[in-house]
């Protein structure tokens, strides 16, 4: 199957809009008290953008990192993907550098009035409070340590989790992940990594046996998540090929989600139906142009949301005293306004910050 031939997959913008939302409609869950089935455990849908970012990797880049390594090829790479990704979190850390106090300030009187005073105490927001703190998060190298993985309010642990994967796969590509016997020893060791290395870790509210990640933000927690991405990806591109490779590299795909929640293989499940039938009915459905407007809005969505949603929750609960009502009656309330506060400004970014950064990254590739 040759670059020409493949199908336009326009479904991915639905999946990646059905991610953030996902996520944002989580955390709002949490802080309003209000358990709802699979939508508060957002956690399981950053793994599902991690699928989609494993798979992307491979299939933007199968003309140069995924045949040959080159330096030039290896720095157009990263400039691409900072490009994408740097332009809204600076001017989001810039915003939580200024205005951190009275975040905090919001968001522990809004905690312990909607879930009582007795509540657990929140992380401490001190990302940014010393030049190493600012130096850290402005090289995305933070989430190797485990003081500063959630220390502003930002959902940013899995940027750096993401420029991890940046960094190391070229190595993969060079190595030749997608050899049979090199793929099998991967599958094997990440999946391995990532049953049992929690143990001595940590793992969200679980302390480890030698420190405590609140957060899964060393690359080697979720390398097998991203693995299963890139080996669907390579299913996906030799689908035309030889039956048999096709199936083994699926099949190892699949083998790389053992640590993760039973949703995440069913959204795996998927994404694999809508790659094997991308002119199919439900691809059709998920191609329409609201859901494309929501997938270039997703990056931000994701992004901005607990820095928007604190804010917003704490201003209701002074107007409407909401942290007085029912769990249910206060969630359904929230969703409606904080969903327009986040979206307005989501799309907002996106034509201001987020399209003039990778407009600026690919003038500055073209120059060249």
């Amino acid at each position: 199957m040759t670059l020409r031939s493949m199908p336009k997959l326009s479904f991915l913008d639905a999946l990646r809009a059905g991610l953030a939302l996902w996520v944002f409609w989580g955390h709002l869950a949490v802080m309003c008290a209000f358990d709802v089935p699979v939508l508060s455990a957002p956690g399981a849908a950053v793994d599902g953008f991690m699928i989609i970012s494993g798979f992307l990797m491979v299939y933007t880049t199968q003309r140069t990192l995924g045949q040959s390594i080159t330096v030039s090829a290896v720095r157009d790479f990263y400039l691409t993907r900072l490009f994408r990704i740097a332009p809204l979190y600076y001017v989001m850390l810039l915003l939580c550098g200024l205005c951190v106090a009275q975040w905090t300030a919001m968001r522990d009187a809004w905690w312990s009035a909607s879930h009582g005073a007795a509540a657990a105490p929140l992380e401490a927001m001190i990302g940014l409070a010393t030049l190493e703190g600012i130096v850290a998060h402005a090289t995305f190298v933070f989430g190797l340590f485990p003081s500063w993985v959630m220390s502003v309010p930002l959902p940013d642990w899995s940027l750096s989790l993401e420029m991890q994967f940046y960094v190391l796969y070229p190595l993969l590509c060079a190595m030749g992940y997608w050899l049979r016997w090199r793929m099998v020893w991967l599958v094997v060791v990440t999946t391995l990594c990532a049953l049992v290395l929690p143990l001595y870790l940590g793992y969200f509210v679980t302390p480890g046996l030698w420190m405590h990640y609140v957060q899964p933000s060393l690359l080697v927690l979720k390398l097998n998540v991203f693995l299963s991405g890139m080996l669907l990806a390579h299913w996906y591109l030799q689908h035309a090929g030889k039956g048999i490779q096709d199936k083994f590299s699926l099949g190892m795909a699949v083998l790389c989600l053992a640590s993760v929640k039973p949703i995440v293989w069913v959204f795996f499940l998927l994404f694999w139906y809508l790659l094997s039938r991308p002119y199919g009915r439900l691809s059709s459905m998920l191609s329409i142009p609201l859901f494309s407007r929501l997938g270039d809005w997703s990056y931000g969505i994701y992004l901005i949301h607990t820095f928007l949603m604190v804010p917003v929750l704490w201003g209701m609960d002074q107007v409407w005293h909401i942290s007085q009502w029912s769990p249910l009656m206060r969630y359904v309330v929230s969703v409606g306004v904080c969903s327009a506060t986040v979206l307005i400004m989501a799309a907002l970014f996106h034509r201001l910050i987020e399209k003039p950064g990778i407009q600026l990254g690919r003038h500055l590739l073209a120059k060249d």
